[in-house]
Formats: structure tokens, C-alpha cells, sequence
């Protein structure tokens, strides 16, 4: 990169800086701006939570975004400033889809359980390929929308372009 010292320094006065720069703005991309797409909507609690089930699945955007997700989480392991990034994104991410479940009328374990099996399992995609057609994710993806929401899933209807890809 063919940055000079001065360049740098005119857009931060500090490594430190650089870096709470690049968590916040991973921080408002790949978590608010996702809930808020997801808000915006204006569909169900369900519906919601079908679309974020679904994410993982949008292509180039996602495994990108899935790509940035896991190089945070790896810098988290040794760096305590990232390490507080991570878990507030956890705690905020799970906060919304406990939330919605609560609105499914779920009681408050039961939703705090269900957001924990459902966070978890879409941390687990960014690790696992996402190989097969487009129809036979998007029937994975019902199936298991099934499983975690308990429900009978059918896939949700297409978000707007430009949607953002990641939780």
C-alpha cells in the first residue's frame, strides 16, 4: 500500500484509532445496518427472522461479509479491543433475535434459547461452504428455518437489492 505517514496521520492519530475505525465500522455494517434493513421491512417477527436465516445465502456479499466476520473473530483472540467489539455484537445480535422470538409469543427462556441456537448456527455457516444449487440452499435454509423457529417455514419473500449480508 503507497500510504504516506503524513496520509495516515491526517485520517487518524493513531494505530488505536485505525483500528476502532475498522471495528466500528464492521460494527454498524454488518450488525446495525442489518437490523435495520430487517426493521425497515416491515414484515413479521417471523419474517425477519426468515430473512436473517436466509442471509448467509446471498452470494458473493455474504461469503465476503462471512469472510470479514471470521477475520474479526480471530483478531478477538488476541486483542482485547476486539475481543469487547465481538461481545457487544454478540450481545446486540442476539438481544434482536431473542426479541423477535419474544414477539412470536415464545416465553423468555425459551427465546433466549432459541436466539443462542440460531446465532450459533449462523456463526456456523461462515465456516462451512456454501456448496450445492441455489435451490437446494434455499431448501436447506427452509428446513431449517422449521427446526430453530419451531414453525412451519416457508422461504420469505425477497428482500429489496442492496439488502446488506451479514448479522
Amino acid at each position: 500500500m503507497s500510504i504516506t505517514r503524513g496520509s495516515f496521520y491526517h485520517h487518524f492519530s493513531n494505530r488505536d484509532e485505525l483500528l476502532q475505525g475498522i471495528l466500528s465500522n464492521w460494527r454498524a455494517r454488518a450488525t446495525e445496518d442489518v437490523i435495520l434493513h430487517l426493521r425497515n421491512a416491515q414484515t413479521s417477527a417471523e419474517q425477519q427472522l426468515i430473512r436473517l436465516l436466509e442471509l448467509p445465502y446471498h452470494g458473493h456479499a455474504a461469503q465476503e461479509a462471512a469472510a470479514v466476520e471470521l477475520g474479526i473473530r480471530a483478531w478477538a483472540r488476541a486483542d482485547r479491543q476486539a475481543r469487547q467489539a465481538i461481545d457487544e455484537v454478540d450481545k446486540h445480535r442476539l438481544s434482536y433475535i431473542e426479541g423477535l422470538l419474544m414477539q412470536m409469543q415464545m416465553g423468555e427462556t425459551e427465546a433466549r434459547d432459541r436466539a443462542f441456537l440460531i446465532y450459533s448456527y449462523q456463526l456456523g455457516l461462515s465456516l462451512l461452504s456454501t456448496e450445492g444449487t441455489s435451490n437446494s440452499r434455499q431448501d436447506r435454509s427452509a428446513r431449517m428455518a422449521n427446526i430453530l423457529l419451531n414453525t412451519d417455514v416457508h422461504h420469505a419473500p425477497p428482500l429489496k437489492t442492496g439488502a446488506p449480508s451479514s448479522v
